[in-house]
């Protein structure tokens, strides 16, 4: 699934008004063999940018794993 939103090409113009700290690209970077290079801190492409982006989707959360992990009594753990 697509995100609703299309983010600006790393160090382009419009990432950088947004904020954009990605270092810019060698040439001939940008394809899908060489892509471009991402900054982790950064605020438009970095891992928070990324995580803010998907903190509002909805959808089941998993923690079954968690529960049956930690439990306490034999009959609740892994069979």
């Amino acid at each position: 699934m697509m995100a609703a939103r299309q983010l600006p090409l790393p160090a382009s113009e419009q990432a950088r008004s947004l904020g954009c700290t990605c270092p810019e690209p060698s040439p001939g970077q940008g394809g899908p063999d060489n892509p471009r290079p991402l900054d982790r801190e950064c605020p438009v492409h970095g891992a928070a940018a990324m995580a803010r982006d998907r903190a509002a989707e909805r959808g089941p959360i998993d923690t079954e794993g968690d529960i049956v992990d930690s439990a306490a009594e034999p009959e609740l753990g892994r069979s």
